[in-house]
């Protein structure tokens, strides 16, 4: 489904990203996992378009992506969950929803989708005319996941989604990926890398901008690069 060759990315003359590939295939859990600083975040806004690669290319369904703009990217399927949530805190849950939808062509595909949505987080159904800003840190990250389902990708992107929220939260946001990876193909990245090679099919560890190792997620569960370097053993 995505494949990423070679790409190199940069903030003006400083390099992040060095000769980076990897692919992700259709119905899979893929983690990028890796420290702070290792070129994750800069990873997923290359392939959403946000930036562009000075090097290398990166195809999605077998058409080249990495030189249109973002709004195209996510019309072709492909929807990006931030770093941070981002939600619009004095909008509605439901409003932050619909703002998801806007690739959505008729009103009844928006509302089928808002269901759909609900089904799997009812806690948003019971609250959608609250501000977004009156949830907890993981209710927030639950609608932001929610938000980037609803323009019914073929990819979703996740980014740091355990970043500020308390172990428990953690598990429960993780296990809402575990709902939605029958529905849609996941990129997740992720700084707890035990919790994401849990859920992953297969992995990649990024380390100052450059591959370290990949296996499935059991493999690198059981590696010693990963066990010395992330899980402190």
């Amino acid at each position: 489904m995505l494949k990423v060759k070679n790409i190199r990315v940069g903030y003006g003359n400083v390099p992040v990203i060095f000769d980076f590939s990897f692919e992700v295939k259709k119905g899979e859990v893929v983690a990028i996992v890796g420290s702070n600083g290792a070129g994750k975040s800069t990873l997923l806004k290359t392939i959403s378009g946000i930036l562009k690669p000075t090097a290398g290319e990166i195809l999605f369904n077998g058409k080249r992506i990495d030189t249109i703009p973002a709004y195209r990217v996510v019309e072709l399927g492909i929807s990006h969950v931030p770093e941070g949530r981002q939600v619009f805190g004095k909008m509605s849950i439901k409003d932050n929803l619909m703002l998801g939808a806007y690739v959505l062509r008729s009103e009844s595909d928006k509302v089928s989708r808002l269901k759909e949505v609900y089904d799997l987080f009812p806690i948003l159904w019971e609250r959608e005319n609250q501000k977004a800003e009156t949830l907890s840190g993981g209710e927030q990250q639950m609608l932001a996941i929610a938000r980037g389902l609803m323009s019914n990708p073929k990819l979703l992107m996740v980014d740091e989604m355990s970043l500020g929220l308390a172990p428990f939260l953690v598990d429960r946001v993780m296990d809402t990926l575990k709902v939605i990876r029958d529905k849609v193909t996941v990129l997740l990245v992720e700084q707890k890398v035990q919790e994401a090679l849990e859920i992953a099919d297969r992995g990649y560890v990024l380390q100052n901008g450059r591959l370290v190792i990949e296996g499935t997620g059991a493999e690198l569960l059981e590696s010693d690069i990963v066990k010395k370097a992330y899980l402190g053993l």
